[in-house]
């Protein structure tokens, strides 16, 4: 800001912020992106969701989205004037993308899939042989993929797998800064990665959990030119540019040591432990082990509560704050979403009062007996 790098940028955004997506991604994702003209900053991956919505999907169209879904999916497909269809993520598939029920609710009308690994609320990682199955159902059907990947270095147990980049040359990106030459880390797979994808997937990103950048309000679309061409006018007549001092910071992060993103994985995969391990040790809560991001999906339905009363409640009681279920499409009434991404001590003390409040709450037919938990169950 004290050079006065505090103009309106190109709509894309500034070349150095471009050319480190494009490293980044090569490097953590092993995707090759033109920072020309297949890479756009964006307001945050909630605006980035938008416009790639907005570019490929008009009214009397149907987008598919997985449920439970993060918030803002129905009502951005809904404000293109496009229809839902939600598919339910099931337990017996661990919460995890199918590409046998994507396919199912496909009809004429369908022009895009939003997919989500890690997932926001379930936490679960969808493994690349099924996105290679979801990716043969986007081809056959010639459908798009949205695939937000905000959560994409936090991954953990099997999931947990280091990306290698492929060895083909970009010759517009530049070589690695040193600073960026770090072991690789790890990362959930992108079905942009899969040969025949590329060209029909439009990737949405974000600096908001892998850096800590929430309020700067900086992301980035990957996608191919004539997506980028488009969502790039309706960025323009919406907010003429994203903010200069946010791309700065964005470059700053991108090409930065990496160290502090092992870091937060580590914290984030020792509080999931204390969390899981509550949860196997209460009687009337269950749970689906999380591969990533930071929360945990839990479900109540054996208090007898349902998920708002549960949530109010338990904040009245325990002054413990979840997300009630429902929040995330009908598919999640029944369940409430745990963060763990702050203070181990504090999340220590919550789930002891969770337990406390659910010992409290459970009926004795299921406080009596402690038995294995079959993910069937959870969900049909």
């Amino acid at each position: 800001m004290r050079n006065g790098q505090t103009k309106y940028t190109n709509i894309l955004g500034i070349e150095e912020f471009r050319t480190a997506v494009a490293r980044y991604s090569a490097e953590v994702k092993g995707l090759r992106y033109d920072p020309r003209a297949e890479i756009q900053a964006v307001d945050g991956a909630t605006m980035g969701l938008f416009l790639a919505l907005k570019t490929v999907v008009g009214p009397g169209d149907e987008v598919i989205i997985p449920s439970p879904f993060f918030t803002s999916y129905d009502a951005e497909v809904m404000l293109c004037g496009a229809d839902v269809i939600t598919v339910p993520l099931r337990a017996q598939h661990h919460m995890q993308l199918n590409a046998d029920d994507i396919e199912r609710a496909i009809t004429p009308r369908t022009k895009a899939v939003i997919l989500n690994s890690p997932g926001n609320p379930s936490g679960a990682v969808t493994p690349a042989e099924e996105l290679r199955r979801i990716a043969a159902v986007c081809i056959r059907h010639d459908i798009w993929a949205i695939s937000d990947e905000v959560y994409h270095p936090y991954v953990f147990g099997s999931a947990a797998n280091p990306v290698v980049p492929s060895a083909q040359a970009n010759p517009v990106v530049p070589p690695p800064q040193e600073a960026a030459l770090t072991a690789a880390m790890p990362a959930a797979p992108s079905i942009a990665g899969i040969p025949g994808m590329k060209e029909r997937t439009i990737v949405v990103e974000s600096l908001s959990k892998t850096f800590a950048m929430t309020g700067w309000r900086i992301g980035y679309l990957l996608a191919p030119d004539a997506v980028i061409e488009q969502t790039a006018k309706i960025a323009e007549l919406m907010h003429s540019s994203v903010n200069a001092t946010a791309q700065y910071g964005a470059v700053a992060a991108l090409t930065g040591p990496r160290d502090h993103i092992e870091s937060m994985r580590r914290h984030y995969d020792h509080n999931r432990s204390i969390v899981l391990n509550a949860l196997r040790e209460t009687n009337g809560l269950n749970a689906i082990d999380p591969q990533g991001a930071f929360y945990a999906f839990v479900d109540i339905r054996r208090t007898g509560m349902d998920s708002e009363t549960f949530s109010t409640r338990l904040l009245h009681d325990e002054h413990v704050a979840v997300v009630p279920g429902n929040a995330f499409g009908a598919v999640g009434e029944g369940f409430i979403r745990l963060s763990y991404a702050g203070d181990t001590q504090e999340l220590t003390e919550a789930m002891m009062r969770l337990r406390r409040f659910a010992a409290t709450h459970t009926p004795p037919v299921f406080a009596r007996h402690t038995r294995a938990f079959h993910p069937v169950e959870m969900m049909a």
